[in-house]
């Protein structure tokens, strides 16, 4: 090999060893029949913490309690007193979007459904738009998501470390003025 081909090869392989941690992402695999009932019961307590966006740590602390002949009754009564009209259909929305998060916004360190992105979604649903800003030059990326419900509000998410971690800047806004679970 040549003195250019060996520095070209050279730089490929700095090139990939910077670039590709850049775009790593935690893999998240959702197993078969996730969120559903019987999943649930068979997989008790990762399905109780699944419930932390919606559930105090009160009431899952008591449903982690269960034994186990009490829990599919449980959990067909959580869903009910959380939604009487639409008990089974808002459980499998809610973990629709536990999965959409973690297909989404799951980043190095974390699934999606515990990143900011990844709770704002599953809290709020999908924004009414996104608008994402790349930033160059050594700024951070930037995604804006906005929700005209009942407020009109945006949110803001900034790529502090710059590998795709998204942090909403005003998490207060969501919580204190958006937060619905629609």
């Amino acid at each position: 090999m040549t003195g250019n081909g060996r520095l070209a090869t050279l730089c490929a392989v700095m090139l990939l060893t910077v670039a590709l941690p850049l775009q790593a992402v935690k893999e998240v695999e959702m197993p078969e029949g996730f969120g559903s009932s019987q999943w649930a019961v068979s997989h008790w307590s990762e399905a109780v913490g699944y419930l932390e966006y919606i559930a105090g740590d009160e009431v899952r602390s008591e449903l982690a309690a269960l034994p186990g002949q009490e829990r599919p009754e449980a959990w067909q009564e959580f869903w009910n007193a959380y939604e009487p009209t639409m008990g089974n259909e808002r459980s499998e929305q809610y973990f629709q979007r536990i999965s959409f998060a973690n297909e989404h916004f799951s980043s190095i360190l974390l699934p999606g459904w515990k990143t900011e992105m990844g709770e704002t979604w599953i809290r709020l649903g999908p924004p009414d738009w996104r608008d994402r800003h790349a930033m160059r030059g050594g700024g951070r990326d930037m995604e804006v998501w906005n929700y005209m419900g009942s407020r009109d509000a945006y949110l803001v998410f900034i790529d502090r470390t710059g590998v795709g971690d998204y942090d909403l800047l005003n998490y207060s806004v969501m919580l204190d003025e958006v937060y619905f679970y629609n």
